[in-house]
This record gives structure tokens, sequence and C-alpha cells, in this order.
């Protein structure tokens, strides 16, 4: 019988298969069973269940196996042909228990959702040989039936004699969700992991856990492990989301530089005002793309880097910001160009004329009303200028020191001309 078997593990085409089962009626016994075998394997495969516990039936008259047996009761339950399933189980019974032929009419009572007499069936299973998928089985009606405590005791139970991550997932799904032992779930979890690794299921439940309860370091924790094991990207990337969420940029640096990732680091250089190592990298990113936002990008840290803001530099900034926004359709570069225009006394109409043109796309950016506020009083403008900057101040709410600062200059214009009529 092992031969036949062995044929199991062979792959079909189902040309093949029909052409085997066509052979003349004259082949032998077991040329007949290998072909009814193949057959019945490849249909099986496919999930044709019905029309494959025909051939298995044939075959259990054929050979008298227990394991085609076994496999045409199964392809019953399958096929959802319970009552005839119970009645090969029953007629087997009768003659002495089996282990196996228990545990599939307790498949067969769990599938009409008899649950009770599943649990009688699985018992007896049980009392034959104590086997950890079976008190998983028993778990699992109780379970369905949602009597968590005792579903919890066959689960750990299972475990006990076989710790998988699945086991251990399912324990702590049923402490988390059901029975509110969200603590124990946890320290489940933890301890499965240190002693038999960090799979990727069950720390992806752990780290599940640790994002309800906002546990940040143990989130941190766990994707640490999980890229120590797996070596993959992604997880890296999940530690540095987590640490930018805590604002710790310096831990985040550290992580982005570990996978290269230049636009993440420049953004991060950027986030903590790192302009010194933001600006070379920068322009490493616009020779590399020839991307003009990348340009414009290190101008601004140029100048921000900058400790004495001469006309020399002002004017190498104002030349990369201007060869960038020929490209860029983008109103904050052409505010800060705008900007630097007016506050350098360099070309203060083309600074107002890249302000409004900022203000077309944005009308009501606080910023761009401030730079061209700004833009009138450096033409001594006082009146539209104190028009402007009183909305910035008093209608848009924008009070930080550099606005306070303008507003006071622009009253004092104001009172000059005053004093002066």
């Amino acid at each position: 019988m092992q031969r036949y078997l062995s044929t199991l593990l062979i792959g079909l085409f189902v040309a093949g298969c029909a052409a085997l089962h066509r052979q003349p009626k004259s082949m032998d016994k077991e040329s007949q069973i290998d072909a009814l075998l193949l057959e019945a394997v490849y249909l099986e495969s496919n999930g044709y269940y019905s029309i494959a516990s025909s051939l298995y039936q044939k075959l259990c008259t054929l050979t008298g196996s227990k394991e085609i047996l076994y496999k045409l009761i199964t392809n019953l339950i399958h096929a959802k042909r319970y009552a005839e399933a119970m009645k090969y189980i029953d007629q087997e019974l009768k003659v002495y228990p089996d282990k196996k032929l228990y545990e599939l009419a307790a498949s067969v009572a769990l599938a009409k959702k008899e649950y009770n007499q599943a649990v009688r069936w699985i018992t007896k299973a049980l009392q034959i040989q104590k086997d950890p998928k079976d008190l998983e089985f028993l778990g699992s009606i109780y379970l369905a039936q949602k009597r968590y405590e005792l579903a919890l005791k066959y689960y750990k139970s299972a475990y006990a004699m076989h710790p998988t991550d699945q086991l251990v997932n399912t324990i702590a799904y049923i402490m988390y969700f059901y029975l509110d032992k969200k603590k124990e779930a946890i320290a489940y979890l933890e301890t499965h992991i240190r002693m038999y690794g960090c799979k990727k299921s069950t720390c992806a439940t752990l780290a599940s856990f640790y994002s309800l309860q906002n546990k940040i370091d143990g989130l941190i924790s766990i994707y640490k492990r999980l890229y120590q094991t797996y070596h993959e990207k992604i997880y890296i990337k999940k530690i540095i989301e987590l640490y930018i969420y805590e604002k710790n940029f310096q831990e985040a640096i550290k992580w982005a530089k570990k996978i290269e990732d230049k636009k993440l680091l420049l953004d991060l250089y950027r986030a903590i005002r790192d302009y010194d190592h933001a600006y070379p990298l920068a322009l490493e990113l616009y020779k590399e793309k020839k991307d003009p936002i990348y340009l414009a990008q290190a101008a601004i840290f140029e100048y921000e880097k900058a400790k004495k803001k001469d006309e020399k530099l002002v004017k190498d900034v104002a030349s990369k910001l201007e060869q960038a926004i020929k490209k860029l359709d983008n109103p904050l570069y052409e505010n800060y160009l705008g900007y630097l225009y007016i506050e350098h006394n360099i070309n203060v109409a083309r600074g107002i004329e890249l302000v409004k043109k900022a203000l077309a796309k944005e009308p009501d950016s606080p910023y761009y009303l401030d730079s061209l506020a700004w833009g009138y009083y450096k033409l001594h403008k006082c009146k539209d200028a104190w028009k402007i900057i009183h909305r910035v101040y008093y209608e848009l709410g924008l009070k930080d020191p550099e606005i306070q600062s303008h507003l006071q200059k622009i009253q004092q214009c104001l009172k000059d001309k005053r004093d002066t009529r």
C-alpha cells in the first residue's frame, strides 16, 4: 500500500489523469489502483471533492486501506455530504474505536454546528491519545460557542504540548479581546518571542497590541527585532516613523542612514534645522535627480545656515532660486525669493512681483501678505503696507516676533509721514 500512497506526490494534468483512467480493462489491479489514485488526488487538490469521493470509494473496495477510507470520508465532509460521511464512520466504529474516525466525526458535528456532539467525539479521540491538534480542535469548538474561558483552557493545553505561533496568537487574541486580560496577553506573546524568536505573525500581533495601547517604546523594540531577524527595510521605515512621532529626530536620522534614504534624511535634517547637513545633501540630490525642488531647497539651506548674510551670499542664493522657479510652480519658493529681494534691498520691485505671484495661488497666506506689506514699506508706501499688515496681525492672528517688528515699523512709518505733513 505504501507504493500506492507514494503516488500522491506526483504532479498531474487532467488529460493525463483521464488517459490513465481509460486504460484497458485487462490492466492489472495495481495499475488500476495507481490510475484511480492519481485521478482522485488531482480532483481533490482542485476542489472536486464529490467526484473525488466516488473514486476513493472504488479505491476502498479495491484496497481495503484505512488511509483511503479516511480520504473518502474527508472528501465527503468537504463536499458537505455529512450523512454519507457519518455512515462510513459509524460502520467502522462498530468494529473497533479509531482515533482518526472520532476526529472526523467531530469535524462533521462542528460543520453542522452540533457543538455538544463535536465535544463528545473529540473527547473520545483524546481518551485514546492526547494530541495537541485535538486539544486545539476542542478549543475551537468552545470558541465558536463563545465560551472563552473554556476555549482558552484547551488552547493553552495544546500550546503546552506544541507551542506554535498560530496557537500563541489565538491565545493572545482571546485574552486581549474577549477576556480583557490585556497585560496577560502581551506577557504571553513577549515570553513566546523571547523563547522562540520574533516570527512575523507573532511580532505583528504584539505590535498591534502595543499600538492599541500607544506603547511607542514597545513598538520600536518589536520592529527592531523584526529587522534583526529579517533585514527588511520596511521595519526600519516603521522605526523611523515612530521616532519621528516621538520627535526623536536624532535616532530617526541614525536609522535613515542605514537604508540610505537621502530624501527622508533631507526631511529629517530640515525638521531639526540642521542646515549644515541639509545643504550639501540637497545639492547632491539635485545633481542626481535634476529636480529643481532640490536646487530651491539647497538655496534656502545655504542662506539659513550662513552666519554672515552678505550681498555675495544673497545674490548666490537668489541666482539658485531664480533658476529653480523657472521650472517650479510653487508659491513657497516664489515668496521666499521675493522676501529675500525685499529684505536685502536688492530688487524690491522684483520681490513684490514674486510675492504677488505667490499670493495669486494662496491669497490668504499670512506669510505671503506680510512679505507684500514689507515690500510696500521698503517703497515707502506705508498706507498700503499698513492695510495689509493690520489684516495679518489682527484678522489672521499671525503674531510672531518678526510680524510684530514689521507692524511697529510700519506704524512708525505712518506716524513719521503724518508728522512731516
